[in-house]
């Protein structure tokens, strides 16, 4: 239920992208009914052989603050998974040879890595 709110339209919003490349993605985004703040970290990694990428995202709730200093430039987007600690959040893996992906929860501190 979480993942399909956090990926509708009507339920969350993009407040401001941090970082886009083609396979890392870093963005803060805002729940459309409570005003909620989240960073989503989205990484891609290319399967040159099988050409099916593995493709990662987390959501992490963060405070106002956070969010307004990663915005700012106050906060990098490689430091956010060390936000996670003491907090749950919304974790997609999709490994290259995965039919589909995996969503659960996860807690605490996480690794923001770029893709390739």
């Amino acid at each position: 239920m979480a993942q399909a709110h956090h990926q509708s339209h009507n339920g969350v919003r993009v407040e401001r992208i941090i970082q886009d490349d083609s396979h890392f993605i870093v963005s803060v985004q805002r729940c459309g009914l409570c005003s909620q703040a989240f960073a989503s970290v989205f990484t891609e990694y290319v399967d040159w052989v099988a050409s099916r990428d593995a493709q990662y995202r987390t959501v992490l709730p963060i405070t106002d603050a956070e969010a307004d200093d990663l915005m700012a430039g106050r906060l990098s987007p490689h430091r956010v998974g060390a936000l996670g600690h003491g907090r749950r959040h919304l974790q997609s893996d999709w490994p290259s040879g995965a039919d589909e992906p995996s969503v659960h929860w996860g807690s605490g501190v996480f690794e923001v890595r770029e893709g390739y």
